[in-house]
């Protein structure tokens, strides 16, 4: 293969061809150093870029090219660089490589004074993948893959870096070569620069530049650039309201409402439920948010988009979804995360949490045949796992104790059918009743169970090995009361430490 280019020097003196070439041939002839590059990311967006772009363009990529070259001569009179830099022709002296490199000089235009070096580099195809890559190994990793009959006649612009590979006369490799160490050091600097000195620009920014001139691109033109009609909402938005009348979320958007918006109705319309309403929902759905941020001062003073998308997205489902994200966000403190969470880490997480069932099971004894007993222990954890549910936003429910109603069931059988499904099995071992033994056993015996003994102050102690396990008194005194504690304080201790469902405060 060959690659033609102006051969010049570049900042700092590092000698390098650039021109033009076909992408996938570039591609074909170069590989990605690992040892110091990260691996390849998931950038189906770019082999998208490639093939449907209108109007694609982007950098140069930076290759390096090590020159093999065989010490045979006296040092420095024929190696390939200072060859090169005087407008000498290299070829290879190594046998079984026919690499070349040609120069020409060309002046600008008739009479002018100033030439240019073009250099065509003849690869030795033979010896593989020869050029490494610096920058640009997404892009030639997906034109590499693309069957697409644009990406096979694409040019790109590229830049190759060029060192010398050193070997002896007999050639075999020379190790630890000065001059070789300092170009593959030279490149690993050039990559890190590259990669951590320029300042992209904003997602803001980028907006900014096709939002606001609908001039040069109208809706239509939207729409196909960001594949989408989104934006379209976007700046319908825009033009609607000016984001300043949100005073209270200032901190959030002030920089960032086009960024904003435009998750929000990207959001919307993945979910095929965008239509010519929704600006005006979205501006009635701001001004509860802005209200809600000035009645909280914790929100006031946050300045996450992620956050505040989660609680438009939740605002626009209803009340109850909303008032159930806002309890779930401020009474586990979730609202203490990274500004820079994401809303649909936060969707996702709340979604889950909020369809997850947490079943209770009761096993304890028949309190003296009493129903009104029953009925009261039955009250006091139906109550108390009610309110756990409604003040933490977490589905959460009670087997009703003692509770069967209908037709004739295997009584046993459905007490071990509900164990099987119970995630929190409380066990009231006051009276050492076999029952509730048995029970137990078979909760304990299930590894997904989390087991809670509880018993009646002054009751007697358990009359076998379990004992010596860990149990909670209440007073049947005050048992509402003592009960209820006992209760609370064991399920929130597992939906947090468990299930991580909820934090409490500490």
């Amino acid at each position: 293969m060959k690659l033609t280019g102006i051969l010049d020097n570049s900042l700092n003196g590092q000698l390098c061809i650039r021109g033009f070439a076909n992408i996938k041939e570039l591609a074909n002839i170069s590989k990605a150093d690992y040892s110091y590059q990260r691996g390849l990311l998931d950038r189906s967006d770019i082999s998208d870029f490639l093939e449907t772009q209108t109007y694609l363009f982007f950098p140069e990529v930076i290759l390096s090219y090590k020159i093999k070259y065989a010490l045979k001569g006296k040092p420095g009179e024929d190696e390939p660089l200072i060859k090169l830099a005087n407008g000498k022709n290299y070829k290879s002296n190594l046998k079984n490589d026919s690499t070349k490199i040609d120069l020409k000089k060309v002046t600008f235009s008739k009479g002018s004074s100033k030439e240019v070096t073009i250099a065509e580099l003849t690869l030795d195809e033979s010896q593989g993948k020869q050029l490494h890559r610096i920058d640009g190994n997404h892009r030639l990793n997906s034109a590499e893959e693309s069957s697409n009959e644009k990406v096979k006649r694409m040019v790109i612009p590229f830049c190759l870096l060029l060192g010398t590979e050193y070997y002896d006369m007999n050639e075999m490799k020379v190790k630890d070569n000065h001059d070789e160490k300092n170009f593959d050091k030279a490149t690993k600097v050039f990559f890190h620069n590259i990669n951590t000195k320029t300042i992209p620009l904003t997602s803001e920014e980028n907006l900014r530049v096709m939002i606001d001139d609908s001039d040069n691109f109208p809706n239509e033109e939207l729409f196909d650039i960001f594949e989408g009609e989104y934006p379209i909402y976007t700046r319908k938005m825009i033009s609607s309201v000016n984001p300043s009348i949100f005073s209270n979320l200032k901190r959030v958007i002030d920089d960032n409402y086009r960024t904003f918006y435009n998750e929000v109705f990207k959001r919307i319309a993945i979910q095929k439920e965008i239509s010519d309403s929704t600006v005006d929902k979205i501006i009635e759905s701001m001004q509860a948010l802005n209200t809600l941020y000035n009645e909280t001062p914790v929100l006031l003073t946050h300045k996450s988009i992620g956050l505040l998308i989660s609680f438009l997205w939740y605002h626009l489902q209803g009340t109850e979804r909303f008032c159930g994200f806002k309890n779930w966000i401020l009474n586990n403190h979730i609202f203490e995360v990274s500004d820079d969470v994401s809303a649909e880490s936060l969707i996702s997480l709340y979604d889950k949490i909020s369809s997850q069932e947490i079943k209770v099971f009761v096993a304890m004894p028949f309190f003296k045949g009493n129903p009104d007993i029953v009925a009261d222990y039955n009250s006091i954890y139906d109550n108390t796992i009610k309110n756990i549910a409604k003040k933490y936003n977490v589905n959460i429910e009670l087997f009703p104790i003692m509770c069967a109603k209908g037709g004739t069931q295997d009584q046993i059988q459905d007490i071990i059918n509900k164990i099987k499904k119970a995630k929190i099995v409380f066990a009231d071992i006051s009276e050492n009743n076999a029952n509730v033994s048995y029970e137990m056993g078979w909760a304990r015996a299930l590894e997904d169970k989390q087991v809670i003994l509880v018993k009646k102050s002054g009751s007697e102690n358990p009359k076998s090995d379990y004992q010596n396990d860990t149990y909670h008194e209440y007073d049947d005194n005050c048992r509402s009361t003592s009960l209820s504690k006992v209760i609370e304080d064991n399920i929130l201790e597992i939906l947090e430490k468990n299930y991580g469902l909820i934090k409490r405060k500490e």
